[in-house]
C-alpha cells in the first residue's frame, strides 16, 4: 500500500473553521476491501478516529477522504486495507500561508539574528517537501522549475550547504507564523514561492499554462502539491515595477492577480495580506514611480475586498533597499494583526491606519496650522522621538519646507507652518514622499501610517504673495498730528529707502522702532492688468491706516499685540492700472513691531481658479 496524492511527512493541512480539516487521499494497493485510518496524537488515537472506515480499494488503487481532522498536531497517520498498511508518521492540522512576491518577501535579512524555529511551524520548500521552517526558508536554486533554480536543479546537498553558511536569509514568514501561532494556538505552514528581482509581468497568471517556466505556473504547482486550500497569502512586491511603464498598470495587474489566485483555488475570498513599498537608497533617480505604487499599494485595500496593506516605510534596512532582521519581527506583527481580523474575523482588530481627511489652514482661527485626521489609529497617533513624515509640494512637486514641527493629538497630525507662510491652492500635502523619508509615526499598537501620494487639500483660492518690498520712510519723532487725523503721506522726499523683508510676509521694524515713538511710514505700487475685486488681508501689532491712491481705507487705532497674518480684512474693486498703497504706524513707544499685507482676488469662479489662468496684482515700488 502506498500514499501518492493527498499527504506528505511534515504536511500540515488546512482546517476549515470549526469542521477541521479534510484530507483526500489516493494511492495504490493491491487489496480489495475498505480502507480505515487511525490517527493518533500524544496521548493515543483520538476520539473517532480509531479504524475509521474512510474508503475503497480495487483494481490496485484506492481513495480515502479523512473528513474533520482536529486542528493540532503533531499526528500519526495509519491505513489499513485488509493486510496491508500504510503510515504517515508525522503530519499537523492548523493554518497555512502562501507567502510570494519578490526579495522582501524572499527574506534576505542579515542571518545576524533569526527567530526561533517552532516545532508547530512548518514550511513546504521550493524543493516541495516539509520540513521544520527555519531561515532561510527560501532556497531558490533547489527548486524543480527553471523560473526559480534555471537550468539545472540544485541536489539536496547542495542546497543543505546553502542553509548553513549563507548571510542572508532572514524573512518575514517565521516571525509571522509564530505571532498566528500564538494568537491562534494551531499548527502553522508556509508555502515558499517568492523570488527576489521579480516583476508583476514575470507573475502573469496568463502564464500559468507554462508551469514551472513561470512564476504563477509555479506557485499553482505548489499550492496544488499540498492538496489543500490556504488560510491567506502573503504578498510583498513592486520594488521591480516602480520605474517607467510598468507604474501605471501596477494596479490593474494586481486586481488581475489576486483575481486569478481566488479562482484558481477556487477561494473567492481569499485573504490576502500585502506590504507596502518601504524605502530606497541609492537608486531610482526620481522617486515619483515609488511612490506612485505605493499610493496604488495603499488604495487597493479601499478597491480589492478582504485585501489589507500593511505599512513598512518605517522599518530598518540591512542594505539600500531590503528590510532587515530588526524589522521583520514589527512587520510580521502587523501583517498578523491583519490575517487575524481577515481570516480569523477578529473584530478587536481594526483595519490599519487610514488616511481620513485632511483640514486646510484657518486663517481666522488657527492660521499656520493643517490638522491631518486618520481612522484606526487604536491608542491615538504617537512617535518615538519627533513626530515626523509630513512633506507639503505644489502643483507641479517641488517640496515646500514649511513644516517646522508636528504635534499629535489622538487620532489627529497637526502640522506647524512658518508664521504667515502663503500657500499656493494647489499645494499638497504627502507622507513618505520621496525614496528616502524619515517617517516615525505609528498608532499605539505599533502600526505605521501609510505612505500616501501628494493628497489636494486647500481651498481653491486665488491669493497673491505677501507685499514684501516698500518703500520706507525713517522713524517720524514729531509728527504734527494723530495718526487719526493724518493725510495720506507721501514717501518721495530725502530720507526714505527701499527696504526687502523675509518671505515670510512680516514687515518687521521692530530694530529701528524699540523704544522709539513717532510714526513710521510705507509705500508700494499696485499694478492690475485688470479690473479687480480684492480682498486686503492685513495683521498688524499697533496703531495702523492705509491709504489707496491717496484716499483713507482701512483705519484700526486700537491695534495691539499680537501680530497674525490676515487676521483682518476689507474688500474693494480697484480699475486696471497703477495705483499707490500707503500705510502708516504709531510706533506706540516701541510696542508696535510692523504689520502683514497680502491680496486675494474675489471676482473669480473657482473653475477659473482651478484652471490658474487668470491675470494676478503685480508689486513694486
Amino acid at each position: 500500500m502506498k500514499i501518492l496524492q493527498g499527504l506528505s511527512e511534515g504536511q500540515v493541512v488546512q482546517r476549515i473553521g470549526r469542521k477541521g480539516a479534510t484530507v483526500r487521499l489516493s494511492g495504490e494497493s493491491a487489496e480489495v476491501a475498505p480502507v480505515l485510518a487511525t490517527i493518533e496524537g500524544a496521548r493515543g488515537a483520538l476520539k473517532g478516529w480509531k479504524a475509521r472506515r474512510v474508503g475503497t480499494a480495487g483494481r490496485g488503487r484506492f481513495s480515502a477522504e479523512l473528513a474533520g481532522v482536529p486542528a493540532g498536531g503533531p499526528y500519526r497517520l495509519t491505513l489499513r486495507c485488509g493486510a496491508e498498511q500504510v503510515r504517515v508518521k508525522e503530519f499537523y492540522a492548523g493554518d497555512v500561508w502562501l507567502m510570494a512576491g519578490q526579495s522582501n518577501m524572499e527574506g534576505v535579512g542579515d542571518m545576524s539574528a533569526p527567530v526561533k524555529p517552532h516545532p508547530l511551524i512548518r514550511v513546504l520548500t521550493m524543493r516541495r517537501e516539509w520540513r521544520l521552517a527555519k531561515d532561510p526558508l527560501h532556497v531558490l536554486g533547489e527548486s524543480p522549475d527553471s523560473c526559480h533554480a534555471g537550468a539545472r536543479q540544485l541536489t539536496r546537498e547542495q542546497a543543505e550547504s546553502i542553509r548553513t553558511t549563507t548571510k542572508r536569509g532572514v524573512g518575514v514568514g517565521v516571525f509571522f507564523a509564530r505571532e498566528m501561532l500564538e494568537r491562534s494556538g494551531v499548527p502553522q505552514g508556509l508555502i515558499a514561492t517568492a523570488h527576489g528581482g521579480t516583476t508583476m509581468e514575470q507573475w502573469n497568471p496568463a502564464l500559468k499554462d507554462r508551469g514551472g517556466d513561470s512564476l504563477y505556473g509555479s506557485m499553482m504547482l505548489s499550492c496544488r502539491e499540498t492538496g489543500q486550500p490556504v488560510a491567506g497569502v502573503l504578498w510583498y512586491q513592486g520594488e521591480s515595477d516602480a520605474g517607467g511603464p510598468p507604474v501605471a498598470v501596477y494596479t490593474e495587474k494586481m486586481r488581475a492577480l489576486v483575481a486569478a489566485v481566488r479562482r484558481d483555488l477556487k477561494q473567492p475570498a481569499l485573504p490576502w495580506v500585502i506590504v507596502q513599498l518601504a524605502t530606497v537608497f541609492g537608486s531610482l533617480e526620481d522617486g515619483a514611480g515609488w511612490n506612485s505604487i505605493q499610493e496604488q499599494q495603499r488604495l487597493l485595500a479601499l478597491k480589492v475586498k478582504q485585501l489589507e496593506t500593511v505599512a513598512a516605510v518605517d522599518l530598518p534596512l540591512d542594505d539600500n533597499i531590503h528590510i532587515g532582521a530588526a524589522g521583520f519581527p514589527v512587520l510580521a506583527n502587523r501583517m498578523a494583526r491583519a490575517a487575524d481580523r481577515l481570516v480569523y474575523g477578529n473584530c478587536a482588530e481594526v483595519p490599519m491606519p487610514r488616511l481620513k481627511t485632511i483640514i486646510s489652514p484657518d486663517p481666522k482661527k488657527a492660521p499656520g496650522q493643517i490638522d491631518v485626521v486618520f481612522e484606526h489609529v487604536p491608542g491615538g497617533l504617537r512617535a518615538a522621538g519627533a513626530a515626523r513624515g509630513f512633506t507639503l509640494v505644489d502643483g507641479d512637486g517641488k517640496v515646500l519646507p514649511s513644516i517646522f514641527k508636528t504635534t499629535l493629538h489622538g487620532d489627529t497630525a497637526r502640522l506647524h507652518m512658518l508664521k504667515g507662510l502663503v500657500l499656493p491652492w494647489n499645494t499638497r500635502l504627502a507622507y513618505g514622499h520621496g525614496r528616502m523619508p524619515v517617517c516615525t509615526i505609528t498608532d499605539g499598537r505599533g502600526c505605521a501610517l501609510p505612505v500616501f501620494a501628494p493628497q489636494p487639500f486647500m481651498k481653491p483660492n486665488a491669493m497673491a504673495p505677501f507685499f514684501t518690498t516698500w518703500r520706507v520712510s525713517p522713524v517720524v519723532t514729531a509728527p504734527a498730528v494723530s495718526l487719526a487725523e493724518l493725510a495720506c503721506p507721501h514717501l518721495d522726499g530725502a530720507g526714505s529707502e527701499v527696504r526687502s523683508y523675509g518671505m515670510d510676509g512680516f514687515i518687521n521694524e521692530h530694530a529701528r522702532w524699540q523704544k522709539a515713538e513717532g510714526h513710521g511710514y510705507f509705500a508700494a505700487k499696485l499694478t492690475l492688468a485688470e479690473a479687480m475685486k480684492l480682498e486686503f488681508l492685513l495683521g498688524y501689532d499697533g496703531p495702523f491706516r492705509m491709504w489707496i491712491d491717496g484716499k483713507p481705507f482701512y483705519t484700526d487705532i486700537g491695534g495691539i499685540n499680537p501680530c497674525l497674518a490676515d487676521e483682518f480684512s476689507k474688500t474693494t474693486t480697484l480699475p486696471a492700472g497703477e495705483h499707490t498703497l500707503t500705510v502708516a504706524m504709531d510706533l506706540a513707544c516701541g510696542a508696535s513691531w510692523g504689520f502683514f499685507l497680502r491680496l486675494c482676488r474675489r471676482d473669480l469662479s473657482a473653475a477659473e481658479v482651478r484652471k490658474g489662468q487668470f491675470a494676478r496684482p503685480a508689486y513694486s515700488v
